[in-house]
């Protein structure tokens, strides 16, 4: 259902609804032509996400994003490299890579700048278990706005540290976000950043006293209480061929337990996209082309 809106266009919702957020779009008809093409893009700026199906098996992340959807040479490297197979490992060292469930999130609060565009796409799900779900974070905080606005407050001005530091790899990264930001002119939800596993609670107690902790603990506790709230997302197992685009700074994903086998696999391509690319791609009538302009040369 759709529970509010802002300045931006973008609609904030709660839930399944064919017609909205969770319309599926076809493949063919997406990349028949750029204007359905810009009206697809268009569609997920509004929600923070959308769904492509009948996908050709053949196609992989860099054919579906740069050939099909038009936007050139914007694929994000990061510590999970350009491109990331999320598969089945025994005793990983990440937990998207085991076979347990994962709460709603957004992914790598641990960088100064957090990507804006994710991308997933499926290309094997023989396991049993295994659904994706989504939550729409903007349409939670709006309600805490008219609600409690305090504890919003208290989410914007007190910042978390996130800690990403695997073992054995040589990776470092720190950084501090608080879990909700607003656009200064007119205050407009712009951007949230959580996610659970990287907290540095540790570095959080050392840099706040314990009464702002504790001010903080519950603002938060309040605001996961809303964002597990089931009832305010949308779950499916996703199939081979189809993709999803999120916003990273609205739309929580997260993953239910499965169980896996022998023989079995799921597989799912995810990689990242800084903004900038997507409202180009939007903002041009003709897809991009792989070329490389005077400028790129210096």
């Amino acid at each position: 259902a759709v529970v509010s809106t802002q300045s931006t266009g973008q609609v904030f919702w709660t839930g399944p609804d064919p017609e909205g957020q969770t319309k599926f779009w076809d493949w063919d008809w997406v990349t028949e032509s750029s204007d359905n093409t810009r009206e697809f893009l268009i569609h997920y700026i509004r929600y923070g996400i959308a769904f492509l199906t009948n996908i050709p098996l053949n196609l992989d992340m860099r054919d579906i994003v740069h050939d099909g959807l038009g936007i050139v040479r914007a694929i994000r490297k990061t510590v999970f490299d350009s491109v990331d197979l999320v598969r089945y490992k025994p005793n990983p060292t990440n937990a998207g890579y085991g076979s347990g469930g994962l709460p709603g999130h957004t992914d790598l609060a641990y960088y100064n700048q957090t990507p804006h565009v994710q991308y997933f796409h499926c290309l094997e799900n023989t396991v049993k278990g295994g659904e994706s779900f989504w939550v729409d974070a903007f349409s939670v905080v709006r309600e805490m706005q008219e609600t409690v606005p305090e504890l919003v407050e208290r989410l914007r001005t007190i910042p978390m540290t996130f800690r990403y530091t695997p073992p054995g790899t040589g990776v470092f990264h720190l950084t501090n976000h608080p879990i909700v930001q607003f656009e200064k002119l007119n205050g407009d939800i712009y951007q949230v950043t959580d996610h659970p596993w990287t907290m540095d609670t540790a570095m959080f107690a050392r840099t706040h006293p314990l009464e702002t902790r504790i001010k903080w603990w519950e603002a938060y506790l309040h605001y996961r209480s809303l964002i597990e709230d089931t009832e305010r997302t949308y779950q499916r197992r996703l199939i081979g061929g189809e993709f999803v685009i999120t916003d990273n700074w609205r739309v929580y994903h997260g993953r239910k337990e499965f169980w896996w086998q022998e023989g079995q696999e799921r597989v799912v391509s995810t990689s990242y996209m800084d903004w900038n690319h997507m409202a180009s791609r939007i903002m041009s009538t003709e897809k991009g082309e792989h070329v490389f302009l005077e400028i790129d040369q210096h």
